[in-house]
């Protein structure tokens, strides 16, 4: 029996070891000792604000140390709301531009370049928040910079702008039973935590056309100065950091300074706008609040471990705390598989909540996320009474790859249930929590690290008190605009609504925003003259992302074939007018003299670091865990028939 255990110990080990180091390439020097290949040498990031639009431009510094010649395959996160418009190669005496192409179209012509020895480099988006660079025939000892630029919105809510930089992928669970077919673009290698991964970051942040009262970050030491003339600049207090989290500022304004901001952009005889603006709905409700049905979805798989399910239990007992004595809530959780505290809402009276509380502080983060099973056990038990509000709090890092599918199930099953994302942890999938708070017509908010769980769980609450602007509609007056979003969200205290517009012939006249308060019909009337708005060089850009965003979101909701292809050719007529990158448009860049032997090339994907805070590996596709079962189960067998023969 002896030599059994021994084995199957073995095996295991195997597994784990798999797990640590899977996709990491070694090489071996002259000492004849193996190290890891880590190209990526350096990434520095400049973002520059004006009012609530930031551009960034980002270099990533490669190197080769090797004797041959060096393909580099880099997977990496940004915002899900970038309008990536521009990519370059950097080398030390020339630059290299990149052409916009269809994706297929651009793949190809990276890889001819590449077997032909020719300088290239290849930008693709896998999801909104995920790209891929890939820079192909780095020479020995050479060093190269691939640079790119994106443009978005900054989020804004009561008193503050919201600016986050992510910067590393949190590896994506793969769901056992999803027809995911691109799982290999979405998963860096991940570094075990002995070794280094060679790789800094830097930040600078200029702030111009702000009424800033002070800027804060809850996930790094930050250093802020005042330049004068409404002008800020902020940099990290350490100026480089491991790339193993996101970055996050809060630039908090002076009070009473809401945003009202319009910009243009003039491209021959179109105009594009810009429009935020925060309609008078009011703090407070003048009566009682409306009853909740409240279920609170909480991720307890293996990636939320360590100090992301201490936040996530920390936020909901904080709710229990804040929840009013007429509501009534549930608690399921969900890992490889889901349980509930109970099948049944129970009522959030006092004293009858000690059981829930006992409930959360048992609750461990281990396995696998199956989010979907969970999600539509979910939505078949929330009620469907007219005297309650029903809602879903939904706590989770995100970190699964198939986000289609959870949208398209939202979209399906959701009816007049709210749903609000609560993102966790060091690298939240920040487009997945954004676009299910869209489509289930809540909000999206992220607990980082050394916040004060219990203050933005009451700031969330008070929001739910105040009034909410339902059923938005938007008209221009003089009806030449197309605007997007073409659904309005509804708009919640201390939120702006956001557009953006495409006026053939240039704007004039008035916006009409109209809604129900509280059940009131309500209306509000903007000016929106083009000669009243800012110019801003990347409206058009803007605009042509929030087209891309609404056709991504109509092809998730479809599966007729000819309606997916017509979808798709309109993403991609969008991208390659307006210069984006997108799911079916990419930017490729070839330098046309030869300069190796394509044959002899090495090709290494680039290893990450964990996300801060992570306690365990990638559950990410699972296969260790399944190859360990397959064998432990064979094993088993085997020793079961051993014990029959002996009997």
């Amino acid at each position: 029996m002896k030599k059994w255990i021994l084995f199957i110990t073995v095996i295991a080990g195997m597994a784990h070891a798999q797990s640590e180091v899977a996709g990491v390439m070694f090489a071996v020097g002259s000492t004849n000792e193996p190290r890891v290949i880590l190209p990526l040498k350096k990434t520095d990031v400049k973002i520059d604000v004006t009012a609530g639009i930031a551009r960034t431009e980002v270099v990533q510094r490669f190197h080769n140390d090797l004797d041959r010649p060096l393909e580099a395959v880099y997977i990496f996160p940004l915002p899900s709301e970038a309008a990536v418009d521009d990519f370059e190669i950097r080398l030390a005496d020339r630059v290299i531009k990149s052409t916009v192409k269809e994706r297929e179209e651009a793949k190809a012509v990276y890889e001819e370049a590449k077997a032909a020895g020719k300088k290239t480099a290849l930008f693709e988006q896998e999801r909104p928040n995920i790209f891929t660079t890939s820079v192909a025939n780095l020479l020995p000892g050479e060093t190269v910079d691939i640079c790119f630029s994106y443009v978005e919105t900054l989020r804004f809510q009561k008193d503050r702008y919201d600016l986050t930089f992510p910067m590393v992928v949190g590896t994506r669970y793969i769901p056992v039973r999803s027809n995911i077919t691109d799982a290999g673009r979405l998963n860096p290698p991940v570094l075990p935590p002995t070794i280094d991964p060679g790789h800094r970051l830097s930040i600078a942040v200029s702030l111009s056309g702000l009424p800033v009262e002070n800027v804060t970050s809850t996930t790094h030491a930050i250093a802020v100065k005042d330049e004068g003339g409404e002008c800020y600049s902020v940099s990290l207090a350490r100026e480089e950091t491991i790339p193993n989290s996101e970055f996050s500022i809060a630039v908090h304004l002076r009070p009473n300074d809401a945003p009202a901001v319009s910009f243009v952009q003039s491209i021959s005889d179109s105009a594009y706008g810009l429009l935020s603006v925060l309609p008078p709905i009011g703090k407070v409700r003048e009566h009682k609040p409306q009853p909740k049905d409240v279920v609170f979805l909480i991720d307890t798989s293996g990636s939320m471990s360590g100090e992301s399910i201490a936040q996530a239990r920390s936020g909901l007992r904080r709710c229990l705390d804040i929840l009013n004595p007429d509501d009534r809530f549930s608690i399921v959780r969900f890992a490889s598989d889901f349980s509930w505290f109970s099948p049944e809402l129970r009522e959030a009276a006092p004293g009858k909540l000690d059981a829930a509380r006992d409930y959360i502080d048992g609750l461990e983060a281990n396995g696998g996320t199956e989010m979907q099973a969970a999600l539509d056990y979910v939505l078949a038990l929330m009620p469907n009474e007219t005297a309650r509000m029903p809602m879903i709090i939904f706590l989770t890092d995100g970190d699964v790859g198939n986000e289609d599918s959870l949208i398209a199930l939202l979209s399906q099953k959701l009816g007049d249930t709210r749903l609000f994302t609560f993102g966790i942890g060091s690298a939240p999938n920040e487009f997945l929590m954004h676009r299910m708070a869209e489509t289930g017509r809540g909000q999206s908010r992220f607990i980082r690290s050394h916040e004060d769980v219990g203050e933005v769980m009451a700031d969330f609450f008070q929001t739910l008190e105040a009034p909410v602007l339902t059923d938005v509609s938007v008209h221009w007056e003089d009806g030449a605009a197309h605007v997007y979003p073409e659904r309005c969200p509804d708009i919640f205290y201390g939120r702006p609504l956001q557009l953006v517009a495409h006026a053939p012939g240039g704007f004039g006249g008035r916006v009409r925003i109209s809604g129900l308060l509280d059940g009131e019909p309500q209306e509000y009337g903007i000016d929106i003259a083009a000669s009243q708005g800012e110019t801003h060089e990347a409206i058009g850009r803007l605009y042509g992302r929030m087209q891309v965003k609404d056709l991504m979101i109509r092809l998730m909701q479809t599966d007729a074939p000819d309606d997916q292809a017509e979808l798709k050719q309109g993403i991609i007529q969008v991208g390659l007018q307006h210069q984006l990158v997108t799911r079916f448009t990419s930017r490729v860049a070839v330098e046309e003299r030869i300069i190796v032997d394509g044959a002899d090339l090495v090709s290494v994907k680039v290893p990450v670091p964990a996300p801060k805070g992570w306690n365990m590996y990638p559950t990410a596709t699972g296969e260790p865990l399944q190859l360990l079962i397959g064998l432990l189960l064979v094993m088993g067998s085997l020793i079961c028939r051993r014990g029959f023969r002996a009997a």
